[in-house]
């Protein structure tokens, strides 16, 4: 009997496990592992950021806007996801210390999606591209291919004057499939609302994007001008298939922040998935860039896959099999038993 719930275990475990969509081998970039210091001092500079292109490693390292609890303009991305803001894990088993405003005692533990250590940007820069007209690439961009995981959709953490929550005027989270004038663009939940109380929202629940192969990647649209429940002009950002808007006119100063990548991708140790959206529509040097090129902590998306119907890896099947092969082995015994 013991070796037969040993068995029935060890297939329950595996049958638990969860495997997420993995990055698609298109993407421009690779997983840098996150620095181990929570609120990133030696590298943040003062605030406002004025500086160059690439002057914040990791690219989004930069001094904010947004000051929560007296947190002294630490809200970037990372310090939300340490803790540093609100003095909450928002990422469970991926954190180790203790979160506390404005402490450095908890660690991010994964990696961020960036360009490599040899390249010119010493491995965390995000570089921005010359643009011309409503549409450009950005230079960091990344997808997704679909192994039909099932997520759970959280807001981690929001703030921009721009979540309003209203439809119309508040910014859409979704996800994206095709690229050019084929894009498909999929919301999910509702126009986000801001949410610095250190609680996830859920959005989705069990949700499984796509089919398995299916390359797509993730887009919020932000509007700038809303007027008598119009919005005159929006800006659709995407994680790797450009940046585009369609109400806009060419040589419109909201047009320069097209050039560049405004979504921070992270990669944590339990695989869960995070993403930290940027709003600004201002490029490095224009005379709005208070933030550089950005905190990235507009909205901050966390996506839990749950497992969904996606295919274990050979390893895994292996195990599996020796698991059934156990069960199969017991049932047979009992059978000439009797």
């Amino acid at each position: 009997m013991k070796k037969f719930w040993l068995a029935t275990a060890a297939v329950v475990a595996l049958s638990g496990s969860v495997f997420g969509d993995s990055i698609w081998t298109g993407s421009v970039g690779s997983l840098n592992t996150i620095p181990t210091t929570a609120t990133f001092y030696a590298a943040m500079g003062s605030y406002p950021n004025t500086s160059s292109a690439n002057a914040q490693i990791p690219f989004w390292n930069n001094p904010s806007s947004d000051v929560l609890n007296g947190d002294n303009h630490y809200t970037n991305v990372g310090d939300v996801l340490a803790g540093v803001s609100t003095g909450t894990n928002l990422i469970g088993s991926n954190l180790s210390g203790t979160p506390g405003i404005n402490q450095t005692t908890a660690n991010i533990i994964g990696s961020y999606f960036a360009y490599t250590a040899t390249d010119n940007t010493a491995g965390g820069g995000d570089p921005v591209t010359t643009v011309s007209g409503t549409s450009a690439t950005p230079s960091l961009e990344y997808s997704f291919s679909s192994t039909a995981t099932a997520y759970n959709i959280a807001v981690l953490f929001a703030d921009s004057t721009l979540d309003t929550g209203v439809a119309g005027s508040g910014t859409v989270f979704g996800y994206y499939t095709g690229s050019g004038v084929s894009i498909s663009l999929h919301p999910i939940g509702n126009p986000i609302s801001n949410n610095t109380t250190g609680t996830p929202q859920t959005i989705a629940t069990n949700d499984v994007l796509e089919p398995s192969t299916t390359v797509y990647g993730f887009y919020a649209t932000v509007c700038y001008q809303y007027i008598g429940g119009v919005c005159y002009e929006s800006i659709t950002y995407t994680t790797g298939a450009g940046n585009y808007s369609s109400n806009i006119t060419s040589g419109n100063a909201l047009l320069a922040g097209e050039g560049w990548n405004h979504f921070a991708l992270f990669e944590l140790a339990n695989g869960e998935e995070v993403l930290g959206f940027e709003d600004s529509p201002w490029a490095l040097g224009t005379a709005n860039a208070t933030e550089g090129e950005g905190d990235f902590n507009d909205v901050i998306i966390g996506l839990t896959s749950q497992g969904g119907v996606s295919a274990p890896e050979p390893g895994t099947i292996a195990i599996m099999g020796l698991g059934l092969a156990a069960l199969g082995s017991l049932g047979r015994r009992r059978f000439l038993k009797k």
